[in-house]
């Protein structure tokens, strides 16, 4: 697990010293997206990747899987120029999408920190500003 978050963190800065653009908001999230005030580590049962802040506006990347199990699952996840939330889910408990917004400025304050955690989806959100994601790349190494 470290070596594959190691490993998006390299892509990570690749992207941004190449200035990668926006993903397609309809598409899973980018291993490589573009330089940002902060990004959205995505991880789920079935796949992981980034989703950098948009600089302006708001943007919703619907996030589809099927688990083990086989039940087909869906989360929404909505990004603002601050932060992220989780607009909508599949799950019952719908306990992710009532976590509110993490932005880069509550994200110490709050009880998950930088988290939103959807737990019968298997969905977990992580923001970090871009001096976090170059600290946890130095720790990786």
């Amino acid at each position: 697990m470290r070596r594959r978050v190691a490993a998006l963190l390299a892509l990570l800065l690749l992207a941004a010293a190449a200035g990668i653009a926006e993903p397609d908001k309809t598409a899973a999230p980018e291993t490589t997206p573009k330089p940002a005030n902060g990004y959205v580590l995505v991880q789920t049962a079935t796949q992981m990747g980034w989703l950098p802040l948009p600089e302006e506006g708001e943007v919703s990347y619907p996030l589809k899987q099927v688990l083990s199990d086989g039940t087909e699952t869906e989360n929404v996840i909505h990004l603002t120029p601050e932060g992220v939330y989780m607009e909508d889910s599949t799950c019952e408990n719908h306990d992710c999408v009532n976590q509110g917004e993490v932005t880069l400025q509550n994200k110490a304050d709050r009880i998950l920190a930088n988290m939103i955690i959807c737990l019968p989806n298997q969905v977990t959100l992580s923001l970090f500003t871009p001096e976090e994601v170059l600290e946890l790349m130095r720790e990786a190494q």
